[in-house]
């Protein structure tokens, strides 16, 4: 199967080297790893001190508070976790408005994922087309090149098909995000479990600014349904104030879920969304 038009591989490999993701800073919950977690656990750092209970491991004793005390006090240590990464990439028909948009939400979903790679995150790629996939490692290339964005629902109801978003990840979520959902709960879900979340909207430029003319129809790309007839000015203007509506909407959903609303033109070239848009995912390697 040859590759798909506008996916640009070439061009993630030429990024990926010289980009880190940006990891949380908050406290991960998690079993074992690398990053300091809020959770108590094995690791050299002092998290706290506490009353020894029958049970506790007699190795943590803090034998000189028990002698300036006469109480038996146990050293909590902190937990470690590893920070895995998750990139749930829209599988809807509507990311295949036009192949750049396709492209474009490959690239930054394949980005990710090598991104991820390289830091060690052990990257897990779910694309949640009319046959949801999840898919590990190197395969994640392959799962790209395959997607078909032939899903007749959006990104809300596909969530109830795919496989189930794990915890204690960094997340991020490719999606053009225009269907009509409750955005708080849908944010809030994509959130669950995750020690960040990036919200990633590509968009095509006929999503930013539709176009009108003779002959033009907004048409429903999930469903076929044509919204409108006929794209005369005034339903231009409506849109416009729907679109500017949602993307408020969407913004504060992530707000409130201390998530990232990054927007990516599609028309731009990746090189320039990483270094304009999606700068706060991507980073410089060795700032992260």
């Amino acid at each position: 199967m040859s590759p798909p038009v506008d996916f640009d591989e070439a061009e993630v490999a030429r990024l990926a080297p010289g980009l880190a993701l940006a990891l949380p800073r908050t406290p991960h919950r998690g079993r074992v790893g690398e990053v300091r977690a809020a959770s108590a656990g094995a690791s050299l750092e002092l998290h706290d001190f506490r009353a020894y209970q029958p049970g506790d491991d007699l190795r943590q004793m803090d034998w000189n508070a028990v002698a300036r005390t006469g109480e038996l006090i146990l050293r909590v240590r902190q937990d470690e976790v590893s920070p895995r990464l998750e990139v749930l990439l829209d599988g809807s028909r509507s990311m295949a408005l036009s192949p750049r948009k396709a492209g474009c939400a490959r690239e930054v979903a394949l980005l990710a994922t090598e991104v991820g790679a390289q830091q060690g995150l052990g990257p897990t790629l779910l694309v949640g087309g009319s046959r949801p996939d999840r898919v590990r490692g190197q395969t994640c290339r392959s799962a790209l090149r395959n997607a078909a964005f032939d899903a007749r629902d959006d990104l809300y109801a596909s969530l109830g098909r795919l496989p189930p978003l794990r915890p204690c990840g960094l997340r991020v979520v490719v999606s053009d995000f225009l269907f009509e959902a409750p955005l708080p709960a849908l944010v809030s879900r994509l959130a669950q479990g995750a020690s960040a979340l990036f919200l990633v909207q590509v968009l095509d430029a006929e999503d930013l600014e539709p176009t009108g003319g003779e002959g033009a129809r907004l048409v429903d790309s999930e469903s076929d349904a044509a919204l409108e007839e006929l794209l005369t000015e005034d339903v231009l203007a409506a849109y416009a104030r729907r679109f500017a509506e949602h993307q408020k909407a969407l913004a504060a959903a992530a707000a409130r879920a201390r998530a990232a609303h990054l927007v990516a033109p599609a028309p731009q070239a990746l090189r320039a969304l990483v270094a304009g848009p999606l700068r706060p995912l991507f980073l410089p390697a060795g700032v992260a």
